[in-house]
């Protein structure tokens, strides 16, 4: 059944979103313009109206990509730690309603698709959530509020680890009842009080 007609912006949006579906479900391979058409609901002539090639569905997957990882970024000049809360709960609950982008971001079929140039740019989006972290982090410890027995970069692990894994629960079928009830509030108040407490028990914040 053909897909209802929609003004050119909104099925551009559509058929790159789809493209994104089908790289993280079928990987490289799957992704084939009569794979994306059935995704959308269209003919798959209708695709090149839209574009002018596949590698041009590519490139605005990986702008749909961008945009929606780089939303999740918070005002880094405020309290770092209410930043890198802030950006843990936005990321969970990206992943929660796009968990095609989660997938993407720790893996490489979005860069295999994509020229030198987009295979950068994906590659940047990942980079700067590590370099987002590690900064925040270290203005913390500057601040006196974060351990400082263990080097910033296992800190740094520690986030990102377990923020992986907190938005993987959310799409991961053998997980999916107990992500219903994941709290993504406490999930960092349980990470911060690793991040802030001590081998010795005490507590950073108030030193």
């Amino acid at each position: 059944m053909l897909a209802k007609r929609l003004p050119a912006p909104e099925r551009r949006r559509q058929i790159a979103a789809a493209a994104l579906e089908i790289l993280a479900t079928d990987g490289v391979r799957g992704l084939t313009a009569r794979a994306i058409a059935e995704r959308v609901g269209v003919k798959d002539g209708s695709l090149f109206r839209h574009f002018a090639s596949k590698e041009a569905i590519v490139d605005a997957a990986i702008d749909a990509f961008e945009e929606l990882m780089g939303e999740t970024f918070p005002d880094p000049a405020g309290d770092p730690l209410r930043a890198l809360s802030e950006l843990f709960q936005r990321r969970v609950a990206l992943a929660r309603a796009r968990p095609e982008l989660l997938r993407l971001a720790l893996s490489d079929r979005l860069t295999e698709v994509a020229g030198a140039e987009g295979a950068a740019r994906v590659k940047a989006v990942v980079e700067r959530s590590v370099t987002f972290v590690r900064e925040q982090l270290t203005l913390a410890r500057r601040q006196g509020r974060v351990r400082d027995d263990v080097p910033v970069e296992i800190l740094v692990w520690t986030v990102t680890g377990v923020l992986r894994g907190a938005a993987g629960a959310s799409h991961a079928p053998s997980l999916r009842k107990r992500a219903a009830r994941f709290d993504p509030a406490a999930a960092w108040r349980a990470l911060e009080l690793l991040l802030t407490t001590r081998t010795d028990g005490s507590n950073d914040k108030t030193h």
